[in-house]
Parts: structure tokens; C-alpha cells; sequence
């Protein structure tokens, strides 16, 4: 396990921003799977880098963004491919992968986490080895794939990514039978379309989301052998175009403190990428995630209401607290609100 300094895990004000120690004891469990990631990944000689507000977080404040509550890295595809066959080996009992196939492992396509579990867990092996951290949490692991510089390939690609990532979002509301009469009519038409240009036919063997889902990573990996500098997670791309990433990225790396408690990975040229990314990355500008701020927000209600219908003491270490002094949740409305819908 990493060793943290005893006041480590305590409430910390960081660029005015009050950071609790349940975040802390949160950032924590985190670096213990990173630490693990980066262990088989030098074990197998595979090249990863800190990602997005991870490589901001490292290089601005050797550490976590004080409002940042998740880690990011990613690896080329190749590279991808075999960490997988390496956490399909041994990944401890202790951690699980996430993913929007099941198993992610079997099959391991569009695997984006390894986590520490699916579930709250109290139980005092859980708690020693994750800090203090009841919550489930990991690594977002992004996958980035070579871009073709011919521009109709390039066109042809992004076409096709598009459009599986628009049926994907159809096929969700079809299954939550949420979906109107147009987006219907037009979910049948992108399918029609997907079968007939990919010779492929949807079928009843699996759900049909699956089927989508790795249609898609299929899609986002079509040039991987085009030889091309160029590469980015190519779904991401789509929500928010180019970011200019460089395969030497991933290979011409540096090594940054994180947290004061380890080294991580991160391009030798990462003023260039954090520019591309965020303009004038230097000055610190709270900025609002892609989720609700804490990540465990909902894991945090969750805990206390099963606290609650056991008729237990909530233990201090689970309680937050403000700047003030005042808690972040009470315990006392948690009920109010269980009572009111019984």
C-alpha cells in the first residue's frame, strides 16, 4: 500500500477551495488502484499517461485539481489491448473492472474502469485497504486510436462513429421504451443503414446494445494500422472535436510527484497538450465536471439511510463537514426525507 502522511486525511483548504477528508480518504483509494495499474503496466512494459484534468492536476498542482474528485489516464490501443490480457490474468480479488459490456474482460471491449468494487463497503478489510473510503471508486482508462490523414478515410470513420454512437443512445431509450415516433423511425433508419454498409446483422443472441457497443470500438479502432502520428479517443472527438494528440505522447514521458506519496506518467511535451486542451492552463478557474460534485454524492445518501433502517450510529469518519464547521449532509434530514415517503 502507498503511505500517506498521518494528517493527510483530514479537511484541507486547497486555492480556496475546502477539500474534506472523506475526499481525501476518496483520492486516496484511488491512487491505490492506480498504483496497481502502474505496477503491471511497468511489469509489462506498457506505456499510459495522466489524462485530462489528471495531467492538469499533476503538472499545476502535483496532485489532484483541489475540485477534482476522479483520475483519468489512457494508453494507445495497443497498448490497451494488452494491459487487458494482463488484468484478465491478474487482477486481484480486491478490484473489478467496469464497463458498458459485461465482464469487460470477456468480452473486453470499451473497458473504461478498474475500480475497487460496485458497491458501498464497511467491512474492515475494505476500509484498511482504502483509506478510510467506503465508496466504490477507480480509473477512467481511455482508449485513444490512431486518426487517418486522408481525409475521406477520416470522413468515412467519423461517419460511421456517429452514427453508432447516435443508435447507442436510441437503443437506450428504446429499452426505456422513452424513445418518440421520429427518434423510432429514425433509430430503424441508422440501423438499416449500420447492417447494409457493414454487412452485419443485428440479432436476438445478445442484448442489442452490446452488439452496438462493440461495433463502435470496432469503428473507433479501424486505423490502427495506418501508421499515423495522429491519434485520439475517437468517440470523445465527437462531443469535443480535436484535441491534437501525438502517438509520441504516449512514449516520450516524464515522471511528476502526485499527491507528495507517487510518481506518474506524463508526455515530456505536456505544455503543448495542456494548452490544446484547456487555452491558458496556468491560472487556476473552477470549472464545472462532467458529474455532480462529490462523485460519491449519491453512495454518501445511500450510506447513511442504511445506517439509518438499522438504527446505527453513523460514524464520525462517515460524517463531512464544512469550511464552517457545519455538516455537508445531516443525518437528522436524511431521515426527514426517509420518514416523509413512508
Amino acid at each position: 500500500m502507498l503511505s500517506f502522511p498521518d494528517e493527510y486525511f483530514k479537511n484541507e483548504i486547497r486555492l480556496g477551495f475546502h477539500v474534506t477528508a472523506m475526499m481525501k480518504r476518496m483520492w486516496g483509494a484511488q491512487m491505490e488502484i492506480l498504483s496497481w495499474i502502474g505496477e503491471i503496466c511497468k511489469k509489462h512494459d506498457i506505456n499510459w499517461i495522466m489524462c485530462y484534468g489528471s495531467l492538469l492536476g499533476t503538472v499545476r498542482h502535483r496532485g489532484f485539481i483541489p475540485w477534482d474528485d476522479d483520475i483519468d489516464i489512457a494508453m494507445l490501443r495497443a497498448d490497451y489491448e494488452r494491459f487487458m490480457d494482463a488484468v484478465a490474468a491478474e487482477l486481484p480479488p480486491y478490484l473489478k473492472t467496469k464497463s458498458l459490456l459485461p465482464g469487460a474482460i470477456a468480452p473486453k471491449e470499451m473497458c473504461f474502469n478498474i475500480c475497487n468494487g460496485t458497491r458501498i463497503d464497511t467491512t474492515p478489510e475494505f476500509l484498511g485497504r482504502f483509506h478510510g473510503c467506503p465508496y466504490s471508486t477507480g480509473v477512467d482508462i481511455f482508449v485513444f486510436d490512431r486518426v487517418p490523414a486522408d481525409l475521406e478515410e477520416f470522413a468515412y470513420q467519423d461517419r460511421l462513429i456517429r452514427l453508432l454512437d447516435r443508435l447507442l443512445m436510441l437503443q437506450w431509450a428504446v429499452n426505456g421504451k422513452s424513445i418518440g415516433e421520429a427518434e423510432y423511425s429514425e433509430y430503424c433508419n441508422i440501423k438499416a443503414t449500420m447492417e447494409n454498409e457493414l454487412s452485419y446483422t443485428f440479432n436476438n443472441a445478445e442484448p442489442l446494445e452490446l452488439q452496438i457497443l462493440r461495433l463502435l470500438d470496432l469503428a473507433c479502432g479501424l486505423c490502427e494500422d495506418c501508421g499515423s502520428e495522429d491519434v485520439e479517443n475517437r468517440e470523445q472527438v465527437i462531443y469535443y472535436g480535436m484535441v491534437g494528440f501525438k502517438d509520441r505522447y504516449f512514449t516520450d514521458r516524464i515522471w511528476m510527484p502526485f499527491e507528495g506519496v507517487m510518481d506518474v506518467p506524463i508526455p515530456r511535451d505536456y505544455d503543448t497538450v495542456l494548452t490544446r486542451i484547456f487555452g491558458d492552463y496556468k491560472m487556476p478557474r473552477k470549472h464545472t465536471s462532467q458529474h455532480e460534485y462529490p462523485i460519491y454524492k449519491y453512495q454518501r445518501i445511500r450510506l447513511y439511510e442504511e445506517h439509518i433502517k438499522r438504527g446505527w450510529d453513523i460514524p464520525e469518519i462517515y460524517l463531512e463537514y464544512d469550511e464552517n464547521g457545519k455538516l455537508i449532509v445531516d443525518p437528522e434530514d436524511v431521515k426527514r426525507k426517509m420518514d416523509a415517503k413512508q
